[in-house]
């Protein structure tokens, strides 16, 4: 039997529809093409039918994005003698013979000196502090030369007190195998190279 004019018109009208659709449905984003629905009434694939559909966050990232650049760590470095407020100073005379009399006055030597080379004197936070070692001076007695071969060799340290006089701080080890009296800053012990040599 042959088809009639009207049911030949409906037939061509659903097929240029079906293809009309499956043409629109074909066109991705990027330029290929998706496959087309094979037949009037197929389930188009996922990628024909995620029109308008929302990217996921990984299509929607820029290409050329940077990365994130590392959280920065804290630095553990030491403070400086600087920053800690002490510092290295020239000892005078004047501070060579004050020390002198604070030792002298404690240990009851009047002909003593400071080693010479050996003087150290420092300032933190406005407060002074001195290491030195001490040897006779001219007109020692025996009892100061007898007292001084022993305490002679070992390190002295004082501080400077807001009035300007020097407290004696005490003695280092005997024998004298280096470092400083814990009663001197760290900063300045840095600074007087762990009192080592002198």
């Amino acid at each position: 039997m042959r088809p009639t004019p009207r049911r030949a018109t409906a037939a061509t009208l659903a097929l240029a529809a079906a293809l009309a659709l499956s043409a629109c449905r074909s066109t991705g984003t990027g330029g290929s093409a998706a496959p087309a629905a094979s037949a009037v009434g197929a389930t188009p694939s996922p990628a024909a039918s995620a029109v308008g559909a929302t990217p996921s966050p990984a299509a929607s990232a820029p290409a050329s994005a940077p990365a994130s650049a590392p959280a920065p760590t804290a630095s553990a470095a030491t403070p400086s003698p600087v920053a800690t407020g002490c510092e290295n100073l020239v000892a005078t005379a004047a501070v060579k013979a004050a020390v002198t009399r604070a030792y002298g006055a404690v240990a009851d030597l009047d002909h003593i000196q400071p080693r010479p080379g050996g003087f150290r004197y420092g300032e933190c936070a406005g407060v002074g502090y001195a290491e030195t070692r001490f040897v006779p001076a001219a007109g020692a007695t025996t009892d100061e030369l007898v007292a001084l071969q022993d305490e002679g060799s070992a390190r002295k340290y004082f501080r400077q007190g807001s009035t300007g006089a020097w407290t004696y701080l005490g003695t280092g080890g005997f024998p004298d195998t280096g470092g400083c009296l814990s009663a001197v800053p760290g900063a300045l012990t840095t600074i007087w190279g762990d009192c080592s040599t002198g």
